[in-house]
């Protein structure tokens, strides 16, 4: 039996209440002898559940329908209510004996149905599928879309610590500094030997390398030159820089991430204290004041492992490969060097605690986040290495 179109109309107004005209936009109803479609129009939420009663729908079947078909191409936003919207036309098309056939699903809506509804989506039928250049190239733009604003993030939070760290001049009690010790020793006294022994070994490999080549061209006393230079203006602190932020970085990313998780920050707040002041400031005031020790330090080791080397290879002597670094070394590269370890130091710890205050959720988002405090820190430093060589080599330094 067919239905009138002006039958039709008379049960489409009592599907879409005269509570609201717009209703008439929210779904459209169209049907063949077997087959009831209904296509939804505008978002499937909680808020506009009023408009999606089923009630009347079923007036629409008789005997002869056989098919229930959902169109949801049309929906961009949806939330829980999708997922009852659904379980409910399920249990009028099993309870009236049809098929129903969800079409227009995107794999997006499929995995939130799948996630959430009560049945697996094995019925949905006519999923709109993408390709493996698609679906590459979105992964790359949802990666830079997330670097960016991860950029945008930091920068902000950069802007936070310096306008506190200024204000320390007026009012330096904000600053707990009683934590400055602590976080000295643990970021600078507890990482002399790690850093002592690396730089050691690299200026002891440079050595060896480099006395390989210059003893082919008779050059076996500019083996000093080599090592001095590479190791104050560059080696040293981009080996410190590396090491602190695979120690501390990781640290403060660990233990602020796990602070935020516990809601020890929330309570911070709660109670009145600025976490940049209490938290933050001590750890990268105190990572900055430890980076040039540190680097002092790796030149040292670096120059007795480059010196070591030579001496061990080529026919020199301690005074005189002594005399020559003395010759080719200014304090421009000593003080290069140590300018970049300061901004590295605060790179390193200012972006240790800016992915521990990312960090949401439990347990796994503190390791994510600390892996990407290391991976960030590392990329940084060698990003700011590059820029601080382009600055000197033109500035002549």
């Amino acid at each position: 039996m067919l239905i009138s179109n002006k039958h039709l109309s008379l049960i489409k107004d009592e599907i879409l209440s005269s509570k609201s005209q717009r209703a008439g936009t929210y779904f459209n109803i169209s049907f063949s002898e077997r087959e009831i479609v209904l296509t939804f129009a505008e978002p499937i939420t909680l808020d506009n559940s009023e408009y999606y009663g089923i009630d009347a729908l079923i007036k629409l079947i008789n005997d002869k329908i056989e098919i229930l078909t959902c169109d949801f191409s049309n929906i961009k936003h949806y939330d829980s209510y999708l997922i009852l919207l659904i379980n409910n036309l399920k249990e009028l098309s099993k309870s009236k004996r049809l098929a129903i056939n969800l079409i227009g699903v995107t794999p997006k809506m499929a995995k939130f149905i799948e996630l959430f509804g009560k049945e697996q989506s094995a019925e949905i039928n006519n999923i709109i599928s993408t390709g493996f250049w698609e679906n590459y190239f979105s992964h790359i733009g949802q990666l830079t879309l997330t670097g960016l604003t991860d950029v945008k993030l930091f920068i902000e939070f950069l802007g936070e610590i310096i306008s506190k760290f200024f204000s320390l001049f007026i009012h330096p009690g904000k600053m707990r500094w009683k934590e400055f010790p602590f976080h000295l020793t643990k970021s600078g006294v507890n990482a002399v030997p790690i850093v002592f022994l690396i730089v050691f070994l690299i200026g002891m490999i440079s050595g060896y390398q480099g006395a390989m080549q210059l003893r082919q061209v008779g050059a076996d006393i500019y083996i000093a030159d080599l090592i001095g230079i590479s190791i104050t203006r560059e080696l040293a602190p981009l080996m410190t820089a590396i090491l602190v932020a695979g120690r501390s970085g990781s640290a403060f990313a660990a233990e602020l991430g796990t602070m935020k998780v516990s809601d020890e920050i929330d309570a911070l707040k709660s109670m009145g204290f600025d976490h940049i002041h209490f938290l933050i400031l001590p750890r990268i005031i105190a990572v900055m004041f430890a980076m040039p020790f540190l680097v002092m330090l790796a030149n040292f080791a670096g120059i007795l492992g480059g010196m070591l080397a030579a001496l061990s290879t080529l026919e020199l002597t301690m005074v005189g490969y002594l005399n020559e670094m003395q010759t080719a070394l200014s304090f421009g590269d000593v003080f290069s060097g140590l300018i970049k370890s300061i901004v590295f130091g605060f790179l390193v710890s200012s972006i240790g605690c800016f992915r521990g205050l990312q960090v949401h959720g439990g347990a796994e988002s503190v390791g994510k986040y600390t892996t990407a405090a290391v991976v960030t820190g590392v990329l940084t430093i060698i990003v700011a290495d590059a820029i601080f060589t382009l600055i000197f080599q033109s500035l002549g330094i």
